[in-house]
């Protein structure tokens, strides 16, 4: 499969799979590579993997510099490079296959194991106290407990001192040292002092119990399921629906949020149906103009319109005998939508220009993170439409709603896109900062933001000072808070923000100020005189 190596000052720090057909490189969230540089644009340049070669086009109006050449679109060749701020980015069409990673991670393993794997073995302190519990992974070879601000862990209880007790670990052997406290560390009923201890171990100080002991272990390949990863009750639910849902013909909608995975679901569909070994051809309804969306789909002879210097198969062809995935099908132009409903109904086409209708046998799988029954009530969807294309309609839950799921999958991205050959972990505070944050984009938030430490990183871990999130959303309001931008200040913020909320309201309510002044409950002085300071008013209306 071919991959994409992301490089810094000569050192590999992410490498990133190239397994779709378009692949977006960008700064923005939804990009599905998320570049955290000033000089790259939201969405930067998209890479079109075809099967057999890979080309390029740039999406920020500026060109994009490939193999030392700025280009607009044109063919990526094995070895050719980005240049993406201060990362270059090396496209490799073979990347190193699983095995060979499998080899890797076997030798390293058999390396460490032979010198200190018993030093790392997983472990982690569960901290019992006032009826609560939590738990803390073990990442470094010591810590400390007490109540001081300067302990690696800071428990408030007030038969515990200061600096209570310190805990080392070494071969697989953790060495307690009271540190002269008052109250004392107990193990049963035997005061400590100093003592090795193995895994499990109870330890009482103050009210409190500590815990240590080793880490569950993960059941990484149970969870998978054609890449659905998850072992919430609604992924389990999910996968099941698939399984039974899969070899049939009936046409599916999947909906969710962005960012929830409804490609994979998608593809988990086609690869448990009969139509396995033919091929799924997914179309972006969203990311083709309306001019073109119907050659598209339905294809076009020669001479149909200015440009079309030859015949051309659409979508619903490529895709005869298996299965074609259309993804934002509440972006199709409401004429196309009767088109579409015809080739669902009949299974026949016409090509743009074409006299005659071809047959073709196609299953169709959409996805939209709209509310299409809704769309259809306001007469944006066709209702017929809709009921032909929900015959089963599939849920995403968001990630908010599966938080147990998290920390496996972000781990799973570490581990997918960490440089080969090196193991990078997250420290006890990055899991923490993961768990808290409220994932308003969903698993391609979650990939990003991984995409970002791995790139940012100063060590051999993600701490939590290398996670960047860009929008934090508070749970009492419901409203997105974006992260303050480094070097800029909270004035300069605020003023950024009440530009951008002004700026929309006027396109919203085309131009109109006094509607625009009344739904923001502001001034029409107040507003005019924004306007005027950021350079929105006529010449005529200044003066």
């Amino acid at each position: 499969m071919p991959e994409l190596v992301f490089f810094r000052r000569g050192e590999e720090v992410l490498r990133v799979a190239v397994d779709r057909a378009r692949v977006v490189l960008g700064r923005g969230d939804s990009s599905d590579v998320a570049i955290p540089d000033p000089e790259v644009s939201r969405q930067q340049v998209a890479l079109l993997w075809d099967g057999q070669k890979c080309r390029v086009e740039d999406l920020s109006g500026k060109g994009t510099k490939v193999a030392g050449a700025v280009v607009e679109r044109g063919d990526l060749p094995d070895g050719a490079d980005l240049e993406l701020g201060q990362w270059r980015a090396v496209f490799r069409q073979h990347g190193a296959s699983e095995d060979a990673d499998a080899a890797t991670e076997a030798g390293n393993a058999t390396s460490v194991q032979g010198r200190d794997a018993q030093r790392w073995q997983p472990a982690q302190l569960r901290v019992k106290q006032g009826g609560t519990e939590a738990v803390h992974r073990l990442t470094g070879d010591s810590f400390t407990v007490g109540k001081d601000a300067g302990n690696d862990l800071v428990l408030q209880d007030r038969f515990i001192s200061g600096r209570h007790l310190k805990v080392s670990r070494k071969d697989g052997v953790f060495h307690v040292v009271d540190l002269r406290s008052t109250n004392g560390t107990w193990l049963g009923p035997v005061r400590l002092f100093e003592a090795e201890v193995t895994l499990p171990t109870s330890l009482r100080v103050g009210e409190a119990e500590l815990v240590l002991e080793a880490v569950p272990a993960a059941k990484k390949e149970a969870q998978a399921f054609h890449g659905i990863l998850g072992s919430d009750p609604s992924v389990r639910q999910l996968t099941d629906l698939i399984q039974r849902v899969a070899p049939s013909t009936a046409a599916v909608t999947i909906l969710g949020e962005s960012g929830t995975g409804k490609e994979l679901v998608a593809n988990a569909l086609h690869a448990c149906s009969p139509r396995a070994n033919r091929p799924l051809i997914p179309v972006n309804c969203a990311a083709i103009s309306k001019e073109l969306i119907e050659s598209e789909l339905f294809g076009h002879e020669k001479g149909a319109f200015t440009g079309s210097v030859g015949a051309r198969k659409g979508a619903f062809e490529e895709a005869d005998g298996g299965t074609l995935f259309l993804d934002e099908i509440g972006e199709l132009p409401l004429d196309l939508q009767a088109k579409l409903l015809r080739a669902l109904e009949s299974g026949e086409i016409k090509r743009v220009g074409a006299s005659r209708p071809l047959h073709v046998d196609v299953r169709v799988v959409a996805a939209t993170n709209r509310d299409l029954l809704a769309a259809a009530r306001e007469g944006r969807f066709r209702e017929d439409l809709y009921y032909r294309l929900c015959v089963v309609p599939l849920h995403l839950p968001p990630l908010r709603n599966r938080r147990g799921d998290v920390v496996a999958l972000a781990e799973h991205f570490v581990r997918a896109f960490a440089p080969r050959g090196q193991t990078v972990r997250f420290t006890q505070a990055a899991l923490e900062r993961l768990q808290q944050h409220a994932w308003p984009g969903n698993i391609r938030e979650l990939r990003n933001v991984v995409h970002r430490a791995l790139l940012l990183r100063k060590g051999p871990s993600i701490d939590g000072s290398d996670l960047s999130f860009d929008q934090e959303v508070n749970r009492e309001t419901g409203i997105t808070v974006p992260e303050l931008p480094p070097g800029m200040t909270l004035e300069q913020m605020l003023e950024k923000l009440e530009r951008q909320i002004i700026e929309t309201a006027l396109r919203r309510f085309n131009n109109n100020r006094e509607r625009v002044a009344r739904e923001l409950g502001l001034a029409r002085s107040t507003l005019f005189k924004r306007l005027k300071d950021w350079g929105l008013t006529k010449q005529d209306e200044q003066e």
